[in-house]
């Protein structure tokens, strides 16, 4: 009976070492998976940023123009 008790002991840490191998991929596949959905965002932020930048110049420079045809409308008056 004794050795019976030791090989099933000898199972359950294997069970549980087993288990805890088995949730410990997990952990790290979600890790990895957040570490690339973290990148995913950061690009889609530099990206926002960048079309930002180039909305503030276009309007800049429409503003330069309307700034430029009010003088001329000024001196053709």
């Amino acid at each position: 009976m004794g050795m019976f008790s030791k090989e099933l002991l000898e199972l359950d840490r294997n069970t549980v070492q087993y288990m805890i191998d088995e949730m410990q991929e997990e952990i790290d596949r979600a890790k990895e998976e957040m570490i690339q959905k973290d990148e995913q965002l950061f690009q889609k932020e530099n990206q926002l940023i960048q079309k930002n930048e180039q909305l503030e110049e276009s309007n800049r420079l429409y503003r330069d123009a309307l700034k430029r045809i009010e003088e001329l409308e000024k001196k053709l008056s």
